[in-house]
């Protein structure tokens, strides 16, 4: 009867993802789709994908956050050119809030199937490799390394959102370290996407070199952590 009920929550959870998914793609009319898959050449087509966007008014947002979402559970694009995005559509801090907001939903949702996973599959999770020293790390309120984890870039967040929820990691311990964790670099991003948007590139080229001076020793750190937690590398 327990796993007959944790497998209805997980139907559940899939449901609402792809209820989700479909009412994006339906908000989102194909050729901002488009424009949204090829984030990456913002400075060819941002002000046509910037026109798209605003043209929905109230709902832009929501197209945003919607688009932030289905990056953390699906990653149809780098979650850092989303935060680049945020800033260049709506600004520094309207992009830096909608991303907060994108991000916390998605990860929440990814734990949250993480959690109902673990509820169906307990005995032979605790059998998979590293899981209970994860576990027992994790269940002695040793939340640092995890936090540090979700500050630094260029680390598997979105997978880790998933691992997190197969833990006993508590959900309000979880949602905090994920949010706050992400803010710093979510900032910087949305700075970026504003100064791209201004075409200041004086000062979108100091922070990219602060961004430098930031992402190296955090990549240098990425083996450790990603060891530490045996999560593969992409």
């Amino acid at each position: 009867m327990p796993n007959a009920k944790h497998a209805i929550r997980l139907a559940v959870l899939l449901l609402f993802v792809v209820a989700g998914t479909t009412a994006f793609f339906w908000l989102a009319d194909l050729d901002t789709v488009r424009l949204l898959a090829r984030v990456d050449a913002l400075l060819d087509n941002g002000e046509t994908l910037r026109a798209k966007v605003l043209d929905y008014g109230a709902a832009a947002p929501l197209v945003f956050i919607g688009l932030q979402v289905l990056q953390i559970l699906l990653a149809p694009m780098p979650g850092e050119a989303t935060g680049i995005l945020g800033g260049y559509l709506f600004g520094l801090w309207p992009g830096f809030w909608y991303s907060t907001i994108g991000l916390a939903l998605g990860s929440w949702i990814a734990f949250a199937i993480g959690r109902s996973f673990a509820d169906l599959i307990g005995p032979r999770l605790q059998r998979m490799k590293g899981y209970e020293q994860f576990d027992r790390l994790v269940h002695r309120n040793d939340f640092v390394w995890p936090f540090v984890f979700f500050l630094l870039p260029g680390l598997p967040k979105d997978i880790f959102s998933y691992i997190l929820g197969m833990s006993r990691m508590p959900l309000p311990v979880f949602l905090f370290i994920s949010a706050v964790g992400r803010m710093p670099g979510t900032l910087l991003l949305s700075l970026n996407g504003a100064k791209v948007y201004e075409r200041n590139f004086a000062e979108l080229g100091l922070l990219l070199l602060l961004c430098a001076v930031i992402f190296v020793p955090c990549y240098l750190l990425r083996r450790r952590l990603l060891g530490r937690y045996h999560v593969e590398e992409d």
